[in-house]
């Protein structure tokens, strides 16, 4: 046996539940997601475990909620060789640790980290509060032949210790990669930068809420969506559906997952083309905070908000709008 082909046996399995979540890509449909439904696992080496649990996982993005404990990290620092990632903070603080780079960052509630593809990350919570984060990750977490679910630990990770250590050695200098200025349909896509670039830089980015790219959706239904990323991997947004709003009728080239943040939200998904709007029985879904929907590739699908509260949710989309 070759030792190319020893390498390959000692790879482990590719978990049943990605890329299957909640359905298999050929018997996919629309389905609401409540959290019975959602599939528990713990990242990480014993002790410095993070708890999991997954929305969705299609063969074209996951959407997940991971929860780490004040004073706790997880180990080893994440690594994807498939897809780019990104943190959405619902709770708490994060400290986001590059362990090939020493690069440090604190982003906060509301606030994001886009992860690109073959990058190190980790995340330690140095407070007294839980930290509860959405993850997306596009195209895919792990290869279907297994290559991607071992991460190597990194040899000297680059804690704040000194030049005198034996293995310190300079990081190469980043070329960071600035925002486009315009804040316009014109920028989708290429948000908060071209998606190849961070990958060539490997560049863990922050985005608050004042990075975000606000867009106003629809033509005569209007809603508002403020893009965290949009690139040429995923699409992910903060929807906010006004009092008494609704969105027009839309389809993506790619898979939708929502998750409310925030009030109630009810998705109206048409049985038939012809269906009229103003019917008082059309079919549609209640999604509550912290429920979730799968909304496949080429499915129109409306929100309407019918409370005294806005709405917000968070949504995926991958990999074209």
């Amino acid at each position: 046996m070759s030792n190319q082909q020893k390498q390959k046996n000692k790879i482990p399995p590719v978990p049943d539940w990605i890329g299957n979540t909640p359905f298999p890509p050929e018997k996919k449909r629309p389905c609401k997601i409540t959290e019975d439904m959602y599939v528990a696992f713990l990242y990480g080496f014993i002790g410095t475990q993070v708890e999991n649990h997954v929305f969705v996982s299609t063969d074209k993005v996951t959407m997940a909620e991971w929860i780490l404990p004040p004073g706790s990290h997880y180990e080893p620092a994440g690594f994807h060789l498939h897809g780019d990632e990104c943190y959405y903070l619902v709770e708490g603080e994060a400290t986001a640790f590059n362990a090939e780079t020493g690069e440090t960052f604190i982003f906060r509630e509301g606030e994001a980290m886009l992860i690109p593809q073959r990058t190190r990350h980790q995340i330690y919570n140095m407070t007294n509060r839980r930290i509860v984060t959405i993850s997306c990750l596009a195209p895919k977490v792990w290869a279907d032949d297994g290559m991607g679910t071992i991460i190597p630990q990194v040899e000297h990770p680059r804690f704040y210790k000194g030049p005198e250590e034996p293995a310190y050695k300079e990081a190469p200098r980043l070329e960071y990669v600035s925002p486009p200025t315009k804040r316009s349909i014109d920028s989708l896509g290429n948000w908060p930068a071209p998606g190849p670039k961070l990958r060539e830089t490997k560049q863990l980015t922050i985005i608050k809420p004042e990075d975000h790219l606000t867009l106003i959706h629809g033509k005569e239904k209007h809603v508002l969506f403020s893009f965290v990323v949009s690139n040429d991997y995923f699409h992910l947004a903060v929807l906010k559906v006004p009092v008494a709003g609704i969105s027009e009728l839309e389809s993506h080239e790619g898979d939708e997952v929502i998750n409310v943040l925030e009030g109630d939200l009810c998705v109206r998904i048409p049985i038939s083309e012809d269906e009229r709007m103003d019917s008082a029985t059309y079919p549609h879904s209640w999604l509550k905070a912290r429920e979730s929907m799968l909304i496949p590739e080429g499915v129109k699908h409306q929100y309407l908000n019918f409370t005294n509260d806005v709405v917000k949710a968070y949504v995926a989309i991958a990999p074209k709008l």
